[in-house]
Formats: C-alpha cells, structure tokens, sequence
C-alpha cells in the first residue's frame, strides 16, 4: 500500500496553526506503553486553534477545563479523578488562553471535537456559538447513562448541554470518501485544507485532522490514536491497566504500522499525539518558526 498523501490542491487556502495546552493528567508512563520505567508523570491535553482565511478560526479538541474538578466532586465520578489525577488551573482552559491572544469565544466559528472524553471536550461548554462536529457514533454512544458513560472514560457533565441546533454529526460510512491509505475521510470544508479520518479503537469514535498547510507543511492531530510517537514507533501498546482504557484495544493498537508507515512516507507532515509529552516540548514549549509567528501576530 502506498502512504504517501495526495498532494495539496495547487490553489488551497493556507492556514496556520498553533498546538496548545489545557491542563495535565497524572498517570505511569508505562500503563501508556508497556515496560517503560519512567514511573508517574505529568502528561499534557493538547489541542489545536487553526486560523483559516475563509472559515475562520478553528479549535481541534479543548482540552481538560476546570470543570473536571466540579464533575468528578462526588462519587462515583471522583472515582476518575482518583484514577487519573488531574491539574487544570483557571489561566489553563482553553477559553482563559485564547482571551490572552485577543480571541473571545464567540470568535471561534467551529469546534472540532475527535472524541468525547473529559480530556478533549472538557471546554465545550465555553464555546456555544460555534458549530460543533462530533462523529455520530460517538455522540450516539455518549447519550447513555452518566453512570454507564463512566466506565467508558466520558464524563457527560462536560458536553451535555451542547445545543443540538450548533451540532453537526459526521457519518464516514455514509460520507467518507478515500485519502489516500485511509478508505474514508471527509473533506471539512471541500478545499483540501482539513481532511477527518475515522481512528476508533480508543473510542467508538474518534476520528482525527490532517492540516494541509502546504506540501512542505502538513500536520496529523491523531487525538488518542497513540498516547505516544513512541507506541507506533516500537508498535508498544499499554499495560494492562492502559488497556482497559480503550473502547476497542485491538482496533486501537491495530492503527500503529498504519501510523508508523505514515509518518516514514510524509517526512514533511508532524504527527501529534495528544498526550506526548515530547510533543508538548516540540510544539507547545518550543514552537515552530510558523506558529511563533503565527501567535505573535495575534498578539500585536
């Protein structure tokens, strides 16, 4: 099979983008990819904000939000908090970092939201004049009890009070064309600039964004794909307390050579792991000459 992705249209709007932060999770390294000793650490909830010159601006995910702290206060749902400890302060959520950028939340336009878990949608509720596209499978599966969504990893507090008018499902089997090595995708705005392809496996849903900015700067957001580079990388998977994590653990392992051959055919694109902490360092500790610019801009 070839992985190489088609090249951009000749024509195509360029966008920016800039990977951001909301909050970190404590957890083993290994549970995240077996045999490593790291030990616990402090793992980031990385999400997107794109600037396109027609549509506007773009979040991918939100992140954690302190409400986590409000929805896991009482059991059972304290019983995710004690699981995965997390650290969410108010300058954190995605809505408090974007104000400093001049960007209120009625200037976001759209919410890309890959899954429903509290780590990716926990700021939705900030952004209730945006359009909100959330796969119909996952958001199907997270109308069951708060209970039962529990032991799934969701916390339906966090996305519950999402206007229906502002929701747009994605259907891939219906919809989804092929793109290159992946069978279905679906072109968000028919111009080649963000393409969503299905990933599930973590969850029964989750899909992720390739960014084409250029032929010469492309970016993967893969969500919960891989927790790591290094999972596809080695082709590692989790312990087994990380594995019972997933929706579907061998439908998400089953994505790493997939990733990995991916990632070798399209030197030019980066792919991210929401919860890699060297992807942290690389894009959000150390940004890219673009993205510097990119915030910079904003700011003046």
């Amino acid at each position: 099979m070839d992985y190489k992705l088609p090249d951009v249209p000749q024509h195509m709007p360029a966008c920016r983008v800039t990977i951001m932060n909301a909050g970190f999770y404590r957890a083993p390294k290994s549970a995240m990819l077996k045999g490593d000793k790291q030990g616990k650490f402090w793992g980031p909830a990385l999400f997107a904000l794109i600037e396109h010159p027609e549509y506007g601006l773009i979040l991918f995910d939100t992140g954690y939000s302190t409400r986590y702290y409000d929805s896991t206060s009482k059991l059972p749902y304290s019983l995710m908090r004690l699981a995965t400890p997390a650290r969410i302060a108010p300058e954190d959520n995605a809505v408090s970092q974007l104000r400093k950028l001049g960007i209120h939340p009625e200037d976001i336009k759209t919410v890309i939201l890959s899954h429903l878990h509290a780590d990716h949608a926990g700021g939705i509720h900030d952004f209730p004049h945006s359009r909100i596209y959330v796969d119909r499978q996952e958001w199907e599966f997270g109308q069951q009890s708060k209970f039962k969504l529990l032991t799934n990893g969701y916390l339906k507090d966090l996305y519950r009070r999402i206007d229906r008018s502002a929701l747009r499902l994605l259907d891939f089997d219906g919809d989804g064309v092929p793109y290159g090595p992946f069978p279905k995708s679906i072109d968000l705005f028919r111009d080649g600039s963000m393409v969503l392809v299905p990933l599930p496996g973590h969850s029964i849903g989750q899909f992720g964004m390739i960014v084409n900015v250029s032929n010469e700067e492309k970016y993967f957001l893969m969500a919960d794909a891989a927790y790591f580079r290094r999972n596809y990388r080695e082709g590692k998977g989790g312990s087994f307390i990380g594995r019972i994590a997933h929706y579907d653990v061998r439908r998400y392992e089953g994505w790493f050579s997939m990733l990995h051959a991916l990632e070798q055919a399209n030197p030019n694109m980066a792919l991210i792991p929401s919860h890699d902490p060297e992807a942290y360092e690389q894009f959000v500790k150390s940004p890219a000459p673009s993205e510097a610019a990119s915030a910079s801009k904003r700011e003046r």
